[in-house]
């Protein structure tokens, strides 16, 4: 089988070589095709791939690409991780918002429209284009939003797509290792949207792990240090960091603004000058250097991770990596996430035996209060008949299922805004929103995030 990365130049390319090469196998892979609009990130980050890969496991055939046609021919799945406008557009999406006093983070709020309005149609291209050159080919969404552009997806008729986000299976994984349990050893029950759901279940056999998690004190500050352990203890359930944003979202606002840089305007400085180094050592052929400079920055940007929204302050700081044995350890630790989550798709599907997988998926009904055709981020079962949530309803609490039902409202709403390229649709798709607090406010919103994206002119991705 061949699998084509769209948008291959992400900084996580490494990471998902790896995992490649540890399900290379399992899975029957035997090409992967790279392509990016920006072929010179991936040649900067290549050599440190295949220097990782080879401590993982047996990568296959690596070909980089010149066009998404080439890439996509002959594709049975292709992963999308393209990121439209890289981390420029992040930092000016989420610095408009905080100057506007809202909450300005990539995929949650104002900015998460801004970030979809550039993601949605390029993965309806992509997809189509998949379903031309390779019929039956699955597409797998790291696009974020990845609920929301998952569900334009399906809405613009390519039913072969779902979306993954490693944030939604990472509480259930960490509870599930505290018990001494490997992650596939564990039932898991996971509801809600995406960058919106709650761990709810986790079980292994008649025992309660998560129940056990919830009492021990020291686990819940460490491994969820946004929320008190009060806090965790009160809900039942782990939700989601990404509800930090809605929780605490005065004081989280407050920290943030407190910021002399958000998280976009750091990170577009620190891949700037990640892939200026990393294409000056590829050049010099000094692999070596280069995976010690990508294990420094991945660990500084692991050890950043929503920062300004911890409750509990963080531990000890790793020391410097110093060399290259150091760096491919703390690589090796750090291969996982949703690379991981897409290979465990393919292990499932192609390896002949059910997983049970968290994605976002058509509910057809599972989450009670929503759409059976809206896409939900639940535990769903995976195996070679396809992809089946697991049947429900699940049921949240009073306040969190409000909270989804608003926040779905303003993704279909932003969908059809993008669809129908209306700036009106999209200011009632922002007022809809929980985290803007008034109509005036999402007017200026709209205008000023969406206005070069929206218009009676650009409507190139309507449904066929």
């Amino acid at each position: 089988m061949k699998i084509t990365l769209v948008g291959a130049g992400s900084s996580r390319l490494p990471l998902m070589l790896a995992s490649v090469a540890r399900t290379a196998r399992e899975a029957s892979i035997a090409e992967v095709a790279l392509y990016d609009v920006r072929p010179d990130r991936i040649r900067a980050l290549l050599p440190v791939g295949k220097a990782l890969a080879a401590a993982c496991g047996t990568l296959p055939r690596v070909r980089v690409c010149a066009s998404p046609d080439e890439a996509l021919d002959g594709a049975g799945v292709a992963i999308l991780t393209a990121r439209p406008g890289f981390e420029e557009a992040r930092a000016r999406d989420e610095r408009a918002c905080l100057d506007r006093g809202v909450l300005g983070q990539e995929t949650t709020g104002p900015a998460g429209f801004a970030f979809a309005a550039r993601s949605v149609p390029v993965a309806i291209e992509v997809g189509r284009l998949a379903v031309a050159r390779s019929p039956g080919c699955l597409l797998v969404v790291f696009m974020n939003p990845a609920g929301l552009v998952t569900q334009a997806l399906h809405r613009a008729g390519i039913g072969n797509a779902v979306g993954v986000c490693d944030s939604a299976s990472a509480a259930a994984e960490a509870v599930a290792r505290r018990a001494g349990f490997a992650p596939p050893e564990v039932e898991v029950g996971v509801a809600g949207l995406n960058h919106l759901s709650w761990t709810l279940d986790v079980r292994a056999g008649d025992r309660d792990v998560l129940a056990e998690a919830l009492e021990d004190e020291g686990f819940l500050r460490t491994t969820f240090p946004w929320f008190s352990p009060a806090t965790l203890r009160d809900r039942g359930c782990i939700p989601n960091e990404y509800l930090v944003y809605y929780y605490r979202a005065a004081e989280v606002l407050a920290a943030m603004r407190r910021e002399a840089l958000t998280r976009g305007e750091a990170l577009a400085r620190e891949h700037a000058a990640l892939f200026r180094d990393l294409g000056d050592l590829a050049a010099r052929g000094a692999t070596g250097e280069a995976v010690v400079r990508y294990a420094a920055y991945l660990t500084r940007r692991n050890d950043t991770y929503l920062d300004y929204a911890r409750v509990e302050a963080p531990g000890e700081a790793r020391g410097p990596v110093a060399s290259v044995p150091e760096a491919l350890e703390v690589l090796r630790a750090s291969v996982g996430g949703y690379a991981e989550v897409a290979m465990d798709v393919l292990r499932a599907m192609r390896g002949g035996r059910s997983r049970r997988l968290v994605l976002n998926v058509p509910g057809g009904g599972v989450l009670a209060g929503l759409d059976p055709d809206d896409v939900v981020e639940v535990t769903c079962e995976v195996g070679p008949d396809g992809v089946r949530p697991l049947p429900g309803p699940w049921r949240l609490p009073a306040d969190d299922a409000r909270l989804v039902t608003r926040v779905k409202e303003y993704e279909r709403l932003a969908i059809r805004a993008l669809f129908e390229g209306s700036l009106a649709v999209a200011e009632d798709a922002l007022a809809a929103h929980p985290l803007v607090p008034s109509r005036d406010l999402a007017r200026a919103l709209a205008k000023g995030l969406l206005a070069g994206s929206l218009g009676p002119r650009t409507m190139p991705f309507r449904p066929e």
